[in-house]
């Protein structure tokens, strides 16, 4: 084995171990058919209730499997229940579309079985309340009648900036 790859394999499993590590713990949706990420990870949590912070952004990277051959247009769908009642949450167009927002260099069209990651970056209103919150983010195909590629459900808790540690 030469000294880069060497080099490479050395220096990857810190990062992949600290990618492993990082993991949030969500939870599959109600549906039970439809096929969760392999891995989700919400700003820095690693165990729920996620904390999200009024008047930012929650970083979340999802990643997921293409579930058939030339995906072209993907889009994201989430929705919040607090204290029982679920609402849809409206993205912007831009922030929705999985496509434009994929990590690492992947675009589509996607292909079977191709694992990539899409970053939601989720606008936290200051309007909104702080009390438990679940979230489901649901990655829907456009082109194939909105079938769900990938969907979880995680638990969060709206703060505000001043009440962090």
């Amino acid at each position: 084995m030469s000294s880069f790859k060497k080099f490479c394999l050395f220096a990857m499993i810190p990062l992949m171990w600290t990618l492993v590590a990082a993991n949030t713990p969500i939870r599959q949706c109600a549906d039970s058919s439809y096929p969760q990420p392999l891995m989700v990870q919400i700003d820095e949590c690693d165990e729920l209730p996620c904390e999200l912070w009024k008047g930012t952004e929650a970083k979340i990277d999802i990643q997921f499997v293409a579930t058939r051959n030339t995906m072209r247009k993907l889009s994201a769908e989430v929705h919040l229940t607090s204290l029982g009642v679920t609402i849809p949450y409206d993205l912007e167009a831009s922030r929705g579309n999985v496509c434009d927002n994929l990590l690492h260099g992947a675009y589509c069209p996607l292909d079977a079985g191709e694992d990539v990651t899409y970053q939601l970056l989720l606008p936290v209103a200051n309007s909104q309340p702080e009390v438990p919150t679940r979230l489901e983010v649901r990655l829907l195909d456009s082109e194939d009648g909105n079938r769900v590629v990938s969907c979880f459900l995680a638990d969060t808790r709206v703060k505000k900036p001043s009440s962090r540690k």
